[in-house]
């Protein structure tokens, strides 16, 4: 796990600044490469934190045997070992014991059609000497990030887009950015909140040659879900499953897991410690009395006596005050999920241990945990009423519903079902998992061109390859709110700390074969998970099969009438906003009075508000 810079157009650059900005990603190395192409000289940069191959022979830039071919590379390629002995038996030479060096060679022997040979998470740069090219490539399911901007024929790349402002990138504002970060707590790629700076999309390819720039896809579910044999999928499954934590223990460093006791993280640690040859470490977040609907330390210690880990509960303790630029600054851009700062402090104790740790990202996605899944089957039943009376049920008795700030989710989850139930099915969904609604962002920023927003959601169900509403709800988050919100939260908190995080259940492979099956075979009726519960009986304790799923979440709406209530009156005042131009005061004010009322949970869209606010502090 690594961080990767670079740019080609006229002259050479001093790259310093740039990889400074980025040396929390690695502190283990730093290394440069300046070479001259027909059309543009070309200098590339690399910090590294050694997992793989210890010694100086991992050293980056790296590159093949004549100097034509030359990489940087953030991530691990799990299937190196299978790759390096197929591309040695077609005559190639190792110099190394790295994954890096299987990438070089793999891309000599298959062109661009080498990505479709790694296996594991990747942003990668390779400068290809003899055809004048720079190619940038990011994994299938977007775990690590590429960020990019084009000028004057040039371009300009890094693993954070503070690499690419230190390369003198412009930090104008995108307002169509400002939009979607509101709307869904994220800017979706391609764009970020700048307007010069791209983000290369999950499953895609970037090629510069002679000054032009081409960005194509080479990975996406392209196959309709349907209905299998149960038991011998179950039985496919986990084989799969074992296989795949397997490949993802492959390190030369101490390697832990994040565990809450659910069953996706207390999967993980079994079968960690079925192929480890010592106690696995394993560590979990634990919050305070007042604080219990969050807590999961209850679960965690199940599992972990259960499969004899050597266990570290961490209280959440959050110096808010710092905390928050801190975790802006790590992100570059406005990002709304508070999970983040859980993640960097679970990240941050976990570092003083080891080097890397496994987490259950992506397994909700993969195997349908969300409660969002059961709302997506009830809506299909739900339309059969006469659309008068869901109307009429959105406009008259959803408003009235009150909710918790405290924890408890089920009058919002409610409210938002009813309150949506007359739309369309893709827009009752984007309800669901939207913050500020269109017509509250037309208020909130005095425009009303926010067509772009309210395609991102529409454009991706468009795009499903079939199956009933839940299929392609699961479609879209696999393409939105995992890799956009999850795993980029995951990356930028855990590499703050120069912690090394990997997802198995982000494995191509597995998501290719559960997105192959139909919604109706995951989930039974309104039970989340079932394939998997069915899949990984046998390795765990009772209780975890059969407790309620909690979500890794801070308790938002109690920080932000108690800690950082005199933040949110400091940033969020009328006299700054005014004076800002960026927002209407009067529909932000509205939000807080109704949220310290207790009359509607607007925590996120508070947060959301504040993290603004911090990163204009930061960045503008």
């Amino acid at each position: 796990m690594c961080g990767i810079v670079g740019r080609i157009g006229r002259g050479h650059v001093d790259l310093g600044p740039a990889l400074d900005r980025i040396a929390h990603r690695g502190p283990d190395d730093r290394g440069t490469y300046a070479g001259d192409g027909p059309d543009g000289a070309v200098d590339l940069g690399f910090v590294r934190l050694a997992i793989i191959d210890l010694s100086p022979a991992g050293h980056q830039p790296m590159c093949n045997e004549d100097g034509t071919v030359w990489l940087v590379f953030n991530g691990e390629i799990y299937n190196f070992r299978e790759l390096r002995q197929e591309l040695e038996a077609l005559g190639h030479r190792f110099r190394s014991s790295t994954d890096s060096e299987s990438i070089i060679h793999a891309y000599e022997q298959y062109d661009d059609g080498f990505v479709h040979r790694l296996r594991g998470m990747f942003g990668l740069a390779i400068w290809d000497a003899r055809r004048g090219r720079l190619l940038l490539a990011r994994d299938r399911l977007g775990i690590k990030p590429v960020y990019y901007a084009t000028a004057g024929g040039g371009l300009r790349f890094c693993s954070e887009m503070k690499g690419i402002l230190a390369l003198g990138a412009s930090r104008e504002i995108d307002p169509v950015s400002l939009a979607s970060y509101l709307h869904l707590l994220y800017v979706p790629p391609p764009r970020t909140i700048f307007g010069a700076i791209k983000s290369l999309a999950p499953g895609h390819l970037l090629v510069w040659e002679k000054g032009d720039v081409r960005v194509e896809r080479y990975w996406d579910i392209a196959r309709p879900p349907e209905h299998r044999d149960y038991p011998s999928m179950v039985e496919e499954l986990r084989g799969l499953l074992d296989g795949i934590v397997k490949q993802h223990l492959t390190s030369d460093v101490p390697l832990g897991a994040f565990l809450s006791g659910g069953l996706d993280s207390s999967t993980l640690v079994g079968l960690m410690a079925r192929h480890s040859s010592g106690p696995v470490r394993t560590y979990c977040m634990t919050f305070r009395q007042d604080e219990g609907l969050y807590d999961e330390r209850e679960y965690a210690q199940v599992v972990a006596r259960h499969f004899g880990t050597v266990h570290t509960e961490i209280p959440v303790q959050p110096d808010l005050a710092n905390d928050l630029p801190a975790m802006v600054r790590h992100f570059d851009e406005p990002f709304g999920n508070p999970t983040a700062l859980l993640v960097y402090l679970l990240s941050k104790e976990t570092r003083k241990h080891v080097t890397v740790a496994l987490s259950g990202d992506g397994g909700d996605e993969a195997f349908l945990g969300y409660p969002r899944y059961q709302g997506a089957a009830l809506a299909r039943g739900y339309g059969v009423l006469p659309r008068v009376l869901r109307q009429l049920i959105a406009h008259g008795i959803a408003p009235i519903i009150r909710e918790s700030s405290r924890g408890a989710h089920g009058w919002r989850r409610l409210r938002e079902f009813l309150g949506s139930g007359a739309k369309p099915l893709p827009a009752m969904y984007e309800d669901w998992i939207g913050y500020f609604a269109m017509e509250d962002l037309a208020a909130l920023l005095g425009r009303d061109d926010l067509h772009e927003t309210a395609r991102v959601i529409p454009d991706l169900f468009a795009r499903a390859p079939g199956g009933d509403f839940v299929d392609r709800a699961d479609y879209v988050d696999l393409k939105s709110f995992l890799p956009n919100n999850l795993l980029r939260y995951t990356d930028r908190m855990s590499m703050a700390h120069a912690l090394e995080v990997r997802v198995p259940y982000c494995d191509h492979r597995l998501v290719e074969f559960v997105a192959g099956v139909a919604a109706h075979q995951k989930m039974h009726w309104l039970e989340c998970k079932r394939l998997f519960k069915d899949a990984v009986r046998p390795w765990l304790p009772p209780r975890i099969l059969g407790r309620k799923k909690l979500g890794f979440n801070p308790p938002m709406g109690m920080w932000l009438n108690r800690e950082l209530r005199s933040m949110v009156d400091e940033q969020l005042d009328p006299v700054r906003l005014r004076r800002q131009g960026y927002f209407d005061p009067a529909p932000i004010k509205r939000m807080i009075d109704a949220h310290r009322a207790g009359q509607r949970d607007y925590s996120l869209h508070i947060w959301s508000l504040l993290v603004f606010q911090t990163w204009v502090d930061l960045y503008q």
